[in-house]
């Protein structure tokens, strides 16, 4: 189990996560209506919600400080996340309906973008120092073939 979760990379896994939260955000006011129809009602639980808004974090707090210290020491990527969660919670704070949806979108597109931008660096400082004891065999190869 150890090398399996060792194989994911969390930049991907975040990457994921937060674009299912995008989508989860910009269907959900359209899909209220036919959710219960489709038993599909658990997915306008707050605790669902908040479930993977934890998730994301705990991702991205790993992949991008892991990042920004281990590999790249760029602050882009920690800047655009903190950005995308702020954007979240203030949906979830907005009395207008459309405002939730809008803003937790916006927010969690952030927050891919930020994986998307952290896991760019980190291929790029595969390629400036290939010595570098924190990166992965993989990571490495990938970013020679680029």
């Amino acid at each position: 189990m150890k090398v399996l979760l060792s194989k994911i990379n969390p930049d991907v896994a975040g990457f994921i996560t937060s674009l299912l939260c995008a989508i989860h955000c910009a269907i959900l006011p359209f899909l209220l209506t036919l959710a219960p129809l489709a038993g599909l009602s658990f997915l306008h639980d707050p605790r669902f919600e908040y479930g993977i808004i934890a998730v994301s974090f705990v991702i991205a707090s790993y992949a991008l400080v892991h990042g920004y210290r281990y590999h790249h020491g760029k602050i882009t990527s920690l800047v655009i996340v903190a950005a995308g969660f702020l954007l979240i919670g203030a949906g979830h704070w907005v009395s207008v309906a459309w405002g939730e949806a809008l803003f937790s979108t916006v927010g969690a597109l952030m927050v891919a973008l930020a994986h998307l931008i952290n896991w760019r660096h980190v291929r790029q400082s595969a390629i400036q120092y290939p010595d570098c004891i924190h990166q992965n065999r993989d990571i490495k190869e990938d970013a020679k073939g680029v």
